[in-house]
């Protein structure tokens, strides 16, 4: 099998170089972000829902071009996140990635804070997955732009974009020229292998008012992470026994004999195609069918157990882990521009499968709570290979936006719209247990499903004024309404009765409606300088918990936590649900360009006050729970700076500072007995961002340019959430480019990870039970060098 896949990236490669020598044409990769004058180059974006130029939007708001991301190598989102101030990422690898933004967290909840878009179709991320609200990462091969929107965007965007949105947009199909490109990249990583990944694109004129754009990937990169076997009845003993919580020290697995070793575990597999269809039957009418689909699996987990900290898994039986993201989606997009106004219809449909295993028998162990059971579970042969944990999400989406946005160079603008959507999305989540624990009485740990339907519909408008030639006002509002209906099926030996056949069924209902406003002033202190403030308010609906044990043995029944919490005599249907939490969000920016637009400047500074926060609450039965946890308060800054050093040398660097914490608290009731102490910091936010770059581009020959760019990023110090709270150590990763470039190709060599750091992403949730004794934690990806191949003609 690993042979027939490097074959077939050597295929890949071969194809693509065969390609690049027949091509006609010239293609010029800019490595920079300046133009032809050596200038730093305008970014036109429509973050606003109309087009404007980046330093004429008075948003916090990054922007990089389709040329630039090629040319820093990046192939996904998340390579792209670590480079953005104030964006802040939870992730065990792609498609397993949940967003946060100023100081923001979707830690807790249903839905995610930070809305997510490829073109004008909303991702939704999985409504209640253990794997968190993670959203689909699309292969960023032949993009125009990716645009990153920092403070609440609920005016616009609505729900989930309380923290910001980020805006993925494709390149539209061109009628008038053919238009062929191809890419391939070779690699390899320490304590891994052989990469490849081959990523195409043609463009198809099929008359003077029609054309097909395709865009084809296929990429691979090998795994790093062990997964180890250890001997069977050779596992070793947990240590310091606390009843009845179970124990707090795990054994020492790195010293035990070992049954099998399979190396890189965690290799990654990507294929994905998008296909756009551009009809223009008049001067006025645009129609845009898309279809995406995109699949990436992996043969194991990107995690490692925090003890002893290896790059490994440690098992006491051969427990696959494998991974399945998929998905499809359709969106039909029709643009009529009348003299006064263009009218926008918005229409997609996308459906997503989410499959992970996760090995939990150690886990198991500890939540049983004796001491005498986890040798005999070992050595009775337990848990066989062909019944793991594991969870299945599936997730689809109906969305429609029809909007209005003015023309003209009036000085009143207006846009309207309305916005509907009908999410589904149910996790399933399935324990079983063989003979090891038939002492219990059946086979079904637990068995759980639980289905989410959030149905939301609002009216939105923004309208613009300009009071003077350079002071302009804008007001805006979205009224919403949005019903979330959450239900639990649940049997098994960890269910609230324990009752191996007969489930338990609840549900729940949470609904709401409301209106989130936002008033914007802007000053153009001339042509180079922008001055703005905002306030504005976003939101995210309620919704209900999953349900938790409060049968079984005493460590595993969580009704004393929930005593605890909810000052409750009793946990019983229906389920614990959260309310709504929201954000009022003041901020204050300038944006300026100076030496003759060779330097930029762009900064802001922000309050917020975020009330009934979802939160994720750690109970010692070892199973999470969401409460509105009380208010907090987040203040914080970003900086973003681009310069011109000497012609072809770029310096880029930015910064984000976060500073958040509670104010107050309260769990369930008013009576609650737990609370959060005031000044306690938000989960998974770090105080400090930053990314610094320097571009660099030479000619060395005729139509021969020697082209190079170095990029640290830095993350710093975060906590989350497991069995407890856990502070995670800050890290900076750097990567470097170099290489040539002509008319109509480039040749890069290039290294991930320069310094191959050991960089512990976050930690993730186990799916049985989290415990005291190890952590899951995601780490990135170690040293990778390699050659990036590109080609382009017929521009």
């Amino acid at each position: 099998m690993k042979l027939r896949r490097e074959l077939r990236g050597f295929a890949v490669f071969v194809a693509a170089l065969a390609l690049g020598v027949v091509a006609p044409d010239t293609y010029a990769q800019q490595p920079t972000a300046t133009d032809s004058s050596g200038q730093l180059a305008e970014i036109v974006v429509t973050a606003t829902k109309r087009s404007s130029t980046l330093e004429d939007t008075p948003i916090s708001i990054t922007a990089i071009g389709g040329e630039e991301m090629q040319a820093r190598g990046l192939a996904s989102f998340n390579e792209l996140a670590e480079s953005i101030p104030g964006l802040a990422m939870k992730t065990s690898g792609a498609g397993q990635t949940e967003f946060d933004m100023r100081g923001l967290s979707a830690q807790g909840g249903n839905s995610a804070v930070v809305g997510f878009y490829l073109d004008d179709t909303p991702l939704s991320a999985p409504g209640n997955s253990f794997n968190g609200r993670v959203v689909i990462d699309p292969n960023l091969y032949d993009l125009n732009r990716v645009e990153v929107l920092r403070g609440p965007q609920g005016t616009l965007y609505g729900s989930s974009s309380m923290g910001g949105t980020i805006k993925i947009v494709t390149n539209a199909p061109n009628p008038a020229a053919f238009d062929v490109s191809a890419q391939t990249t070779l690699s390899n990583t320490d304590g891994g292998s052989f990469n490849y990944g081959m990523n195409a694109m043609v463009n198809l004129p099929l008359s003077s008012k029609a054309a097909l754009r395709i865009v084809v990937s296929d990429s691979r990169d090998s795994g790093w992470i062990d997964r180890i076997v250890i001997a069977n009845g050779d596992y070793p003993n947990p240590t310091n026994y606390v009843a009845p919580i179970g124990f707090t020290t795990r054994g020492n697995v790195a010293a035990a004999p070992v049954a099998a070793d399979f190396k890189g575990v965690n290799d990654f597999d990507l294929t994905s195609a998008r296909a756009t269809l551009l009809l223009q039957p008049t001067e006025q009418l645009d129609i845009t069918a898309s279809f995406f689909h995109q699949q990436t699996t992996q043969d194991g987990l990107s995690q490692i157990d925090s003890n002893p900290g290896t790059n490994a898994h440690y098992q006491p039986f051969d427990v696959p882990e494998p991974f399945l993201d998929r998905v499809n989606l359709e969106s039909l997009n029709i643009q009529y521009r009348f003299d006064a106004f263009d009218f926008t219809s918005a229409t997609s449909q996308w459906n997503r499968t989410e499959r992970l295993v996760q090995d939990g028998t150690e886990e198991v162990q500890w939540a049983l709570s004796f001491p005498n059971a986890f040798p005999l579970y070992v050595n009775k042969g337990g848990w066989g290979p062909e019944d793991p944990t594991y969870e299945l999400d599936t997730t689809q989406q109906f969305s429609e936006e029809v909007r209005l946005v003015s023309k003209g160079d009036s000085p009143f603008q207006w846009i309207a719209g309305y916005y509907y959507s009908d999410f589904d999305s149910e996790t399933d989540l399935f324990i079983t247990y063989l003979e090891g624990l038939t002492n219990l009485g059946g086979t079904n740990g637990f068995t759980q499903y639980q289905p989410i339907k959030i149905i939301q519909s609002s009216f939105f408008g923004e309208l613009s004024y300009d009071l003077t030639s350079q002071l302009k006002a804008t007001v805006g509002a979205r009224r919403y309404s949005f019903t979330s209906t959450l239900e639990n099926s649940v049997s098994g030996a960890f269910s609230p009765t324990g009752n191996f056949t007969v489930p338990v069924v609840t549900g729940s209902t949470e609904r709401d409606q409301g209106v989130n406003p936002k008033f914007d002033l802007s000053y153009q202190l001339d042509k180079n300088h922008l001055l703005y403030a905002t306030i504005a308010k976003g939101f995210r609906p309620g919704g209900g918990n999953q349900t938790v044990p409060t049968f079984a043995t005493d460590a595993v029944n969580c009704e004393p936590s929930l005593q605890t919490v909810f000052n409750t005599t009793a946990y019983v249907p229906p389920v614990l649900t959260f309310k709504p939490d929201s954000i009022w969000s003041y901020e204050i920016g300038e944006k300026n360009k100076t030496l003759d637009n060779r330097l930029t400047i762009n900064a802001a500074e922000y309050y917020e006050k975020w009330n009934n926060v979802q939160q994720s609450v750690p109970l010692a039965c070892g199973f999470p729970i969401t409460d509105n946890a009380g208010d907090a308060h987040i203040y914080g800054a970003e900086l973003e700076v681009q310069a011109v050093l000497m012609p072809g040398l770029v310096l880029s660097a930015n910064a984000g500072y976060n500073h958040g914490s509670f104010v107050s608290s309260s769990f369930g009731t008013s009576n609650g007995t737990l609370s959060i102490p005031s000044g306690d910091q938000l989960q998974d936010v770090p105080n400090w961002t930053s990314s610094e770059s320097l571009a660099y581009r030479r000619a060395i020959a005729d139509q021969l340019n020697f082209v190079g760019r170095i990029e640290n990023n830095y993350v710093g110090t975060r906590i989350d959430v497991t069995y407890g709270i856990n502070h995670l150590p800050s890290y900076d990763l750097t990567n470097l480019r170099l290489g040539v470039e002509e008319d109509h190709w480039m040749a890069m060599l290039y290294a991930k990870n320069l310094f191959n750091k050991l960089a512990v992403l976050n930690n993730a949730l186990q799916y049985n039970f989290n415990t005291p004794t190890f952590n899951r934690e995601a780490v990135a990806q170690p040293l990778t060098f390699g050659i990036d191949l590109s080609y382009r003609f017929g521009r």
